[in-house]
């Protein structure tokens, strides 16, 4: 979602933190960059930390994050994490963001790629179902809580380089998964799950709109 629809190729880069998003605008030429806060779903931004410990539980969250980010650079900044309806993206806006990035908030849509089992666990999460954890992948990374990243994790140091994890796991994660377990498969979501759609992704999508609109108006109104 932005502002305004944007052509041409854009080149952006991911930030978890305020230095990630300098180095990346630095580190070459970018058209914006992508700041995602704690709450989000999948791998973190974070590349920089010494430790992948502190750098998942340092991490802030996008309210946090956004603003600071658009204060330290000069490109356009997409809002990522915890946004999945016209409210958060209203948020997003009043915090400096150009454009916000949507994941969580389509994937009980029929045209995601989303199994059965992930379809299964995102019905019945709530929105502290989730943690960041590493033992998939090597990698920090928010997924619904299961079996393995309970016993082992979530954050565990003795772990091969990503991505070697999920290889290792590939044959025990499908041999659970045709019994019908999800106990060692990845379920990527962010905090909002509760608040995914059940619908067609252009239905999903005007709804989403249609909120923003309405939340932009209201807030308009608050500060005159």
């Amino acid at each position: 979602m932005s502002r305004r629809w944007l052509s041409g190729k854009w080149t952006c880069r991911g930030s978890g933190r305020v230095r990630s998003g300098l180095g990346n605008v630095w580190g070459g030429e970018r058209r914006g960059v992508i700041a995602q806060g704690y709450e989000a779903g999948g791998h973190r931004g974070t590349f920089l930390a010494q430790s992948l410990k502190s750098a998942s539980f340092s991490q802030p969250g996008t309210l946090a994050l956004v603003p600071q980010v658009v204060d330290a650079v000069k490109v356009p900044v997409i809002a990522a994490g915890g946004i999945a309806d016209g409210r958060g993206i209203a948020a997003a806006f009043a915090l400096g963001a150009a454009g916000t990035q949507l994941g969580t908030a389509y994937l009980l849509c029929p045209e995601a790629a989303t199994s059965e089992l992930h379809r299964e666990a995102l019905r019945h999460a709530y929105s502290d179902a989730t943690f960041v954890t590493n033992v998939f992948t090597g990698r920090p990374a928010r997924a619904i809580s299961n079996r393995l990243a309970l016993e082992l994790g979530p954050i565990l140091d003795a772990l091969p380089d990503f991505p070697l994890p999920i290889g290792a796991l590939a044959p025990l994660r499908a041999k659970a998964e045709q019994q019908g377990s999800s106990d060692f498969t990845p379920f990527w979501s962010g905090q909002v799950s509760p608040l995914a759609r059940e619908m067609p992704a252009m239905g999903a999508h005007a709804q989403i709109g249609a909120g923003s609109s309405r939340s932009i108006e209201v807030t308009s109104e608050l500060v005159r």
